[in-house]
């Protein structure tokens, strides 16, 4: 991967300033970015299973609101919650919840299904299953997630990739995953 220019020179210039300080040799600079490496893929680990977490309780305020609801107890809603539906487009949603059910395949109506759960009101789209079905075919389109069609019932199920980092539209899993 080609680095841009500016950035290319601020790295150059580090890499000399370092030397001069004497801070870094060269054997150093390849255990610095070992660690850095190591520490990149524990956070993107972490932030995987908080993203999976948040979702999980924003479900869970949801069904309490609505039990508290129909018991005629009164609460004061999330504001985090709400902050988090305000936000957030409907494709964001969308990749939220197929990460959260990774390495899982959901079908489009499950993924209406979450979406109301999480306290979407769909009601603003005519068809709101029709929109979600765009939204996913965008997704795979632009190479985004995985689809599938099941031999079964040649309904289509959907998948984030599993690194935040899809293959290339041209590479073989992408091809194996039908597309």
């Amino acid at each position: 991967m080609a680095l841009s220019h500016p950035l290319t020179i601020c790295l150059d210039f580090l890499s000399r300033l370092l030397n001069i300080l004497g801070m870094l040799k060269p054997s150093e600079y390849q255990k610095a970015y070992e660690t850095a490496k190591r520490e990149l893929a524990e956070l993107l680990t972490q932030q995987h299973k908080l993203e999976k977490r948040i979702v999980v309780v924003r479900k869970a305020i949801q069904t309490f609101a609505s039990l508290c609801e129909s018991e005629g107890t009164s609460i004061a809603r999330s504001q985090e919650a709400d902050y988090l539906l305000e936000h957030s487009s409907l494709a964001d949603e969308i990749r939220t919840i197929l990460s959260a059910h990774y390495p899982g395949w959901l079908p489009p109506s499950a993924v209406k299904a979450h979406l109301i759960r999480l306290g979407h009101d769909l009601s603003k789209y005519q068809n709101s299953q029709a929109t979600i079905h765009m939204v996913l075919k965008r997704m795979y389109d632009s190479g985004e997630i995985q689809e599938v069609t099941l031999p079964e019932d040649g309904k289509k199920v959907y998948r984030r990739y599993g690194s935040k980092v899809p293959p290339p539209p041209s590479s073989p899993a992408r091809k194996a995953m039908g597309g």
